[in-house]
This record gives structure tokens, C-alpha cells and sequence, in this order.
């Protein structure tokens, strides 16, 4: 009899180890991806635009490309960068009102007072600039495209250089994918400003006619049309780092 109440203590101690052991490393494990989504988090909320709040709302996504617009929040005007389309996903830099922006897999570089733009290099798996370091004035975070995992990977971009650093994630932790969702989205937040795209409409002889323009809405302010596009598709807005100016693409009228 002493002998099974024994055998039963010394298995029930070992299940007891057993079990705190797998509930220690399921621990550890969490700690890590808590601690990893934390560490993604600080890293791009050093980048214009990047909230701390991020949504997962992309918004209207019809645009691909065309002409590079910029609107100028004082007097309220637009103007032309660029007199042919084909440019996408433009940003400011954080350090000066210099473009940089795609057109396939092209990078260039615009002064934002309108002066003919400059061909850096071609990055094939570039599909986006997302924002400007506001710490480097070298780095840029990217998109990149990954056929193999259907999530985007995410990179920091060194204008001088041309080399595209991995920033890693895991696409498992609910933390990590908002905030990379949020980063696929045109919708960014500066300080007390939010820039965002939104479908708009009007009735036409021809019958209705949809197209997106981009806005900014300034605190509890009523949001503001800066793009005008009046009948084409306006998007994928970036904001300098004055607050001042919008970049924006124009797509040509159909």
C-alpha cells in the first residue's frame, strides 16, 4: 500500500512539472510575440504619418497611377509635379519637400517646387513607399511584395544606397498584421491631422458619375477637400512634414 501511494505521489509531482514546464515556455512564447510586436510598433511609429492607433480599413483602392499632384493647405491650390502619369505611391521626405516616388519599378526623386524629377535605381519588389524616417533622412519604409506567405514584407529603404533591409514580423500576431494593414491603407495620421481618400459623386447628364478625392480632417473639424478632382480618381496621399503640402496622385480622365 505504501509502496502505490509512493508511485502515485512521484507521478503526480512529474505531471505537476510536466504541466508547469509546457505553461512556462507557452508563456515565454507569448512574452516574445508581445515583446516583437511591441519592438514593430516603436520602430514605425518613428515614420511620418504612422499612427499609434492603426485601422484596417483600406478605403477606396481603384488608383494605380498617374500624374503627381501637390496641394498647398495654405491658399488652398493644386498644382502638377509631373506632366506625364504612370508615377505611384509618392511620399515626402521628412528632412526636405523632396518627392520620391514610383513609376514601375522605378524610384525617382522630384523637388517639390516643380523641377524635372531624377531616376534613382529600379527595385523590382518595391510595391509601395509608405512613409519617411523622421529620425534618418536615408531611410524610407517599403512594401515588398512575397508571392510565397500572400502577406507583404516590410523594409526600410536607404535612398542613398538602394539596399532594402527586412524588417521582420509575425504575421500571426494580431498586432503585427494591423499594423502592417495599416500601412497598406492611404489613410495617415499627423499629430492632429488625419489625410484619407474618399469616394466621391455627382449626377451628370450621362447619369452618375463616382470618382476619389483626397481629404484632411483637422481634429473634430469638419473634413476638407484638398484635391478636387472633380471626375478622376485621386489618391494615395502624403503629407510633408511642415503640414503645408499633400502629394497625391491624379489619375488622367477617362
Amino acid at each position: 500500500m505504501k509502496r502505490s501511494c509512493s508511485a502515485s505521489f512521484v507521478l503526480v509531482v512529474l505531471l505537476t512539472s510536466f504541466a508547469t514546464g509546457q505553461t512556462q515556455k507557452s508563456d515565454t512564447s507569448t512574452a516574445g510575440k508581445q515583446k516583437q510586436a511591441a519592438k514593430l510598433a516603436d520602430k514605425l511609429l518613428k515614420f511620418l504619418g504612422i499612427s499609434d492607433s492603426p485601422g484596417t480599413l483600406k478605403g477606396p483602392s481603384e488608383l494605380r497611377s498617374g500624374q503627381l499632384w501637390v496641394a498647398e493647405l495654405g491658399p488652398r491650390s493644386t498644382r502638377a509635379i509631373t506632366e506625364r502619369a504612370g508615377y505611384r505611391s509618392p511620399i515626402f521626405l521628412a528632412t526636405s519637400k523632396d518627392i520620391l516616388a514610383l513609376k514601375e519599378s522605378e524610384i525617382w526623386r522630384f523637388p517639390a517646387g516643380g523641377s524635372p524629377g531624377k531616376k534613382l535605381y529600379a527595385i523590382s519588389s518595391i510595391t509601395k513607399l509608405v512613409a519617411s524616417s523622421a529620425d534618418d533622412p536615408d531611410v524610407v519604409l517599403v512594401l515588398q511584395s512575397d508571392g510565397s506567405s500572400g502577406h507583404p514584407r516590410v523594409g526600410l529603404l536607404s535612398i542613398s544606397s538602394g539596399k532594402v533591409t527586412p524588417e521582420p514580423y509575425d504575421p500571426t500576431a494580431s498586432e503585427d498584421l494591423q499594423m502592417v494593414e495599416n500601412l497598406e491603407s492611404w489613410d495617415r495620421v499627423y499629430g492632429d491631422k488625419r489625410v484619407y481618400v474618399k469616394r466621391e459623386t455627382k449626377q451628370a447628364i450621362s447619369g452618375p458619375i463616382e470618382w476619389t478625392d483626397v481629404f484632411q480632417k483637422v481634429n473634430s473639424q469638419e473634413p476638407v477637400d484638398v484635391s478636387h478632382c472633380d471626375g478622376a480618381n485621386c489618391g494615395q496621399p502624403s503629407m510633408s512634414a511642415d503640414g503645408r503640402l499633400i502629394v497625391f496622385v491624379k489619375a488622367e480622365m477617362e
